[in-house]
């Protein structure tokens, strides 16, 4: 356009040049479909090699031709693929508690795969009360090196919160998918409560002495809400006669101050602080039963208290919110425990008592560890009551066990808690090791001449004896598929377009090339995915019916209705022979589709795919043999039928020997006989297609014309250059027309712009004549 001017001087402008280059498309990404062993279902997933089949769809599999096909193509040269898994009756392997209010968790891929995959959950967070630590591990029942372990760890169950295990768990994991399940009634108000306000013997401390000028302030963030800064007076608000009056006032004095900045605020207004019920610890209280009702205590830059009070988790105290007070999942899995028999009173107090300098000892395994003796204190034990000395008896053994081994877990997380007995005047020892699953076990024996086993009736066994419960391991259970059938394999396969299911999954996906169902022979499916690959501008490769061993029968079938007869399809005899590691590296009769794929690849990229995938540069890496053992005349049978051969010769070994499309037989004399013909045309046509988008739209005249002259010129001058086209000259090679002359202006009027391509495709020398004549002696005449 005109340079607007208004000042003498220098102007610049910028004028398009018309220059849009035009990129040549991939040539060979290879879609595969079919059955693994795990893997999303009809779901189209791109992957880049043969290890990455492994991680996402668990690699080979004997009743899975695709996987060896996948296998095959990589080995071959194939760079890209695109797999899309099929089960029939698929049902996901789920772990769903039998709680309301807690996690269900499903495998991502269906299948009986998913019933491999173990849950654990733990607390070892730094908030216990309300996060927790999930870890999802995979062992696949074909390949146990074949694991997968994902950890989330500080997980909440709270949906406002920043690491909600949905949000968390769902956006990484690629085992599985959590769901919190609904939530029976409503939500109870968080919590914060200090550690006991006690000294030595568990006198309660005097809180006035934890308070001072220099040491009087705390914030606290209630429901997520702005902070509330706690400024206490001194010592007024610590005043009282004894110490239990004075840390009731300290509590008063916390709820008052909180509440007088609510602001019409719920969550503050209704704020409560009392003693809790030991009558040494401090218990905040959030207004509103909401589900991010919770309550953190922050430290004051200037005269922090927190730490003086013990509030908050770096003091030890305890911060508790709505989900984990309401939605707590449980922990998995169990650990073993060993439950005593009933222990009353009198067991304990009976001369000479319990324990004493002969009775203070037994012998413990925690899972299979040898033997370790543990002695107890002999120092009477507290109180007068059963559960006062249960408490401190059970106190005892988890510190004498735990001192054992200081560097086990095991050891470490060992358990020794007190229980209720078959009768109410009874308690019960419960031991546990720090392990969890199948792994974890406990064995307890009694040492010679010490009868604390025997007292405490922890031996196993006999009127009142010792029980043990095992760890199993939490697995997802349920998960399922069926084999498909061949009465079923249509539906299957074919899938629905709205549901992009089946072949249809490849709807995802912006471009593939070349599609292959290993070892499919169904004709319905054949013409269907021939049919797609038309419209997708892709290539089929077929595979002969396994059953047509011999040459004439396969020419019985190409001779026949039940393969589609389109130059969008090749078919491919015999099978190949490949090591099966799934059978100790025995042969293994297997389709040929996929390695004939990675062929393609291979000679696309060293050659060009103008360049037949076939003759003595297309040996078939890793094929070790033929099902049927071609000779000349077979193979002349079938190469005018269009049955591309695969052969073995003793100086190339196996090499694909043909290269036709299935409407290449002399009968049809297609133009489009030749496998390179048709693949150079798909790829101009999928280049140009996306290259000449910017047209769309534009003024259609002239200007425009010659741009697209322009541009596709150049880019079928470069394939010529390439070696792409036959002829010496351009104009022998290629045309481009885009004029008046192809576009009328009754086009014109109806929108249209008319560009004509035409290109002198490279023909395979498919059969060379060797002519050969002996010279005759020089007669003279």
């Amino acid at each position: 356009m005109a340079v607007q001017t208004s000042y003498p001087g220098v102007y610049v402008q910028e004028i398009p040049s018309g220059v849009r280059t035009i990129t040549g498309v991939s040539t060979s990404v290879t879609a595969f479909i079919g059955t693994t062993k795990r893997g999303p279902n009809n779901k189209s997933v791109k992957i880049f090699s043969y290890a990455e089949f492994e991680r996402i769809f668990g690699g080979i599999s004997s009743t899975s031709e695709l996987s060896y096909s996948v296998k095959q193509y990589f080995l071959n040269g194939g760079t890209v693929a695109i797999i899309v898994r099929l089960v029939k009756d698929p049902s996901a392997a789920v772990w769903d508690p039998l709680l309301t209010n807690s996690l269900r968790i499903e495998a991502l891929d269906p299948g009986t795969e998913g019933n491999q995959i173990e849950v654990q959950i733990n607390y070892l967070t730094t908030n216990p009360d309300s996060t927790f630590n999930l870890v999802i591990n995979f062992k696949s029942s074909f390949n146990p090196s074949d694991s997968v372990s994902e950890v989330f760890s500080n997980l909440s169950m709270n949906q406002l919160h920043s690491r909600f295990v949905e949000t968390i768990v769902n956006a990484s994991s690629k085992l599985v998918k959590v769901t919190r399940k609904p939530l029976a009634g409503g939500f109870v108000a968080g919590v914060s409560q200090s550690a006991a306000l006690t000294g030595g013997g568990g006198t309660l401390l005097d809180v006035s002495t934890l308070v001072d000028a220099n040491h009087n302030s705390f914030a606290l963030r209630i429901n997520g809400l702005d902070p509330v800064l706690v400024k206490l007076d001194v010592p007024a608000d610590v005043a009282g006669v004894t110490p239990a009056d004075k840390l009731a006032t300290l509590c008063a004095a916390i709820q008052l101050k909180v509440k007088a900045q609510a602001n019409g605020q719920l969550a503050i207004s209704g704020f409560t602080c009392v003693v809790d019920g030991t009558g040494t610890k401090i218990l905040m209280s959030t207004g509103d039963a909401v589900e991010n009702s919770r309550i953190e205590v922050l430290a004051s830059p200037v005269g922090n208290v927190a730490s003086n009070l013990r509030l908050g988790l770096n003091a030890g105290g305890r911060e508790i919110d709505a989900a984990g007070l309401t939605k707590r999942p449980p922990e998995a899995p169990d650990r073993s425990a060993l439950t005593s028999g009933d222990i009353q009173l009198a067991d304990l107090t009976a001369a000479p008592g319990v324990p004493s300098a002969a009775i203070k000892s037994f012998q413990i395994s925690l899972d299979g560890s040898v033997p370790d003796l543990v002695t107890i204190s002999t120092a009477a034990l507290a109180g007068a009551t059963i559960d006062s000395k249960m408490t401190d008896l059970a106190d005892r053994i988890k510190t004498a066990v735990r001192a054992l081994k200081l560097s086990s877990k095991t050891y470490q997380e060992f358990t020794c808690i007190v229980a209720a007995g078959s009768v109410a005047a009874a308690r019960k020892l419960v031991l546990s090791p720090g392990s969890r699953g199948t792994t974890s076990s406990i064995v307890v024996n009694e040492v010679p001449g010490d009868d604390l086993a025997k007292k405490l009736f922890l031996l196993v066994g006999g009127v009142n004896g010792a029980t043990i419960s095992s760890a199993k391991n939490i697995m997802l259970q349920g998960g399922s598929e069926s084999a498909i059938t061949d009465a079923t394999a249509y539906n299957i396969y074919v899938g629905s377009r709205n549901d992009r299911t089946g072949i249809y999954a490849l709807e995802a996906e912006d471009l593939f090339n070349i599609l292959c169902l290993p070892g499919v022979t169904d004709s319905g499916i054949l013409m269907e995915s021939e049919a797609y690959c038309h419209e997708r501008r892709a290539f089929l490769i077929i595979d002969a019916p396994p059953s047509s061993k011999k040459p004439n029968e396969i020419a019985t079938v190409i001779g026949g209705s039940s393969l589609p007869k389109s130059d969008y399809s090749a078919v491919y005899y015999p099978w190949i022979k490949i090591s099966d590691p799934m059978n100790g590296g025995q042969l293994r009769v297997s389709a040929p589709s996929g390695t004939i794929a990675g062929l393609y690849a291979r000679i696309d990229s060293n050659r060009g795919v103008w360049k037949a995938p076939a003759g003595t540069e297309a040996s078939l890496t890793g094929v070790q043999g033929v099902e049927y053992l071609l000779n000349d005349r077979e193979n002349g049978l079938l190469n005018p039928l269009a049955v591309n051969c695969v052969r073995s010769f003793p100086a190339t070994g196996i090499v694909s020997w043909g290269s036709r499309t299935i409407a290449g037989s002399d009968q049809n004399a297609s133009e489009y006989k030749y496998i390179p013909v048709r693949r150079t045309a798909l790829f101009i046509e999928e280049s140009l297609f996306r290259g000449l988008k910017w047209v769309v739209f534009e003024p259609n005249d002239e200007p425009l014309w010659a741009q697209i002259r322009l541009n596709v010129g150049a880019f079928m001058h470069n394939l010529f250059r390439q070696g792409a086209f036959q002829g010496k000259t351009k104009q022998d090679a290629y045309f481009v027309k885009c004029d008046s002359e192809t576009t009328t202006q009754n086009d014109i009027n109806l929108g249209i712009v008319n560009i004509w391509v035409g290109f002198a495709p490279l023909k395979p020398a498919e059969f060379v004549v060797l002519t050969l004549q002996q010279m005759a002696g020089q007669i003279q005449v």
